[in-house]
């Protein structure tokens, strides 16, 4: 458990917009002369001086609160040889990014986003937010409802009903708890526009998916343990990634470590993978297209039933936006994959095969684009990769911990979302 104890850091922050270059305060979402860009967080301190912590808040100066927690929640980077030797490359190193104590990873709920679930409820309460709305598809859900636990903060989660079973908590949820589950759907889009309505309606604080700087900035922390540990950038970052978030949080990060002066001026190549057949964003880049979220809504819908990697399920990811995912690609030279279900299962039992250890099946989509990216020559043998395994199974978790489901406190059909029918929400968010 993380020990409640608080320390003060050096704080410094504000925003920048990416487009115009106008300066905002912390808490500032979106430009308003750019409303389609991401705002970027900058700090004080530029020169990239870990701190002598452990877990995340080693960073601490490079993450928006200006509280940091005592806590083993944090980016895990190791050298993987015999993994390296199976792939066909000579320098990999994994971010194991879940939950395995064997290699030093203690995320509780088994994936990298307890690096941005903390980071941003200490912001928000930092700046008197007292509650917060976000959308999941099941990673973010496990790891905002175990931090809304620790910290007594209020969280209203939405999420698809076909992902109610990747919902857990390593501890007993507490009332702060609030999750509201849409019926017969697997459609995280959908869950978004909830979530929304949920922010109009009732005023609670909406968590911002892609502009939350604590998301995207605790996510940028692999990265950043990657330098510390090798005192280098890699050549390649490989992930798997729904909405992206965690390429441009990549990317910011190494704009970041250029600016330390001490790591060259050349960014690691942005490898990003999605789970054939729904591959939003690996069809814009590979086509030149865009991204239509509305457009065929059940066709989209029916090639989100067939892959494995559900939490990968986003129908509208932040591509086209200023400082989003396409921007990410184009500054890193990057490059998108497709990975069917039969490839990801190929990969995860290569990587249990040889690390003897499990990883999740989003992960798994991450390593088999490694695998294809090797055997084209998109990598080649002397590069050196990062491989930011984003999260593995609850098998490791459960071992240790005892997995309480978080129950849902109200079902939603979609008929009612789409007709903004929000009446029976009043009751449980003013109860």
């Amino acid at each position: 458990m993380i020990d409640p104890a608080h320390r003060v850091v050096a704080a410094g922050l504000s925003t920048r917009c990416p487009t115009c270059d106008r300066v905002y305060p912390a808490l500032e979402r979106t430009c308003r002369d750019c409303p389609d860009a991401l705002l970027r967080a900058e700090y004080a301190q530029r020169s990239f001086e870990p701190a002598s912590d452990r877990g995340i808040f080693r960073y601490v100066d490079w993450l928006p609160p200006a509280f940091g927690i005592d806590t083993q929640i944090g980016p895990t980077v190791y050298r993987a040889e015999a993994l390296a030797q199976a792939v066909g490359i000579n320098e990999l190193y994994v971010g194991y990014n879940g939950y395995a104590p064997e290699v030093g990873a203690f995320n509780p709920t088994g994936s990298f986003k307890d690096f941005e679930a903390i980071p941003t409820l200490l912001f928000l309460r930092e700046h008197g937010v007292q509650s917060v709305v976000l959308a999941s598809a099941g990673n973010t859900a496990r790891a905002f409802a175990y931090a809304a636990t620790l910290l007594d903060f209020t969280v209203h989660i939405v999420v698809p009903e076909r992902c109610v079973d990747l919902l857990w908590c390593p501890v007993e949820p507490s009332e702060h708890v609030r999750l509201t589950v849409i019926q017969d759907s697997a459609d995280y889009a959908l869950a978004i526009e909830c979530a929304r309505l949920i922010e109009q309606e009732f005023g609670v604080f909406g968590e911002g998916g892609a502009r939350n700087i604590a998301r995207r900035d605790g996510m940028g922390t692999s990265l950043l343990e990657y330098a510390r540990v090798v005192g280098a950038m890699p050549h390649h970052y490989f992930q798997a990634v729904g909405s992206g978030t965690g390429g441009v949080a990549a990317w910011e990060a190494g704009v970041r470590l250029i600016g330390d002066g001490s790591f060259g001026g050349r960014l690691p190549v942005l490898n990003l993978a999605q789970n054939a057949p729904f591959t939003p964003i690996h069809d814009a880049w590979t086509h030149a297209r865009p991204i239509r979220p509305f457009d065929d809504v059940q066709s989209q819908v029916r090639r989100i039933d067939r892959i494995g990697a559900r939490v990968l399920a986003n129908r509208n990811p932040p591509y086209w936006i200023a400082g989003g995912v396409r921007d990410a690609l184009r500054a890193t030279r990057g490059r998108t994959y497709a990975v069917t279900n039969r490839q990801a299962r190929e990969a995860a039992e290569m990587f249990c095969r040889v690390e003897g250890l499990p990883i999740g099946t989003a992960a798994a989509v991450a390593l088999g684009a490694l695998m294809q990216a090797v055997g084209d020559g998109r990598v080649r043998p002397h590069e050196s990769v990062l491989f930011n395994m984003t999260g593995n199974d609850e098998a490791l978790v459960a071992r240790d911990y005892t997995l309480h489901p978080i129950r849902p406190a109200l079902h939603l059909s979609a008929e009612q979302i789409a007709s903004n029918h929000v009446t029976t929400l009043y009751r449980h968010f003013h109860e």
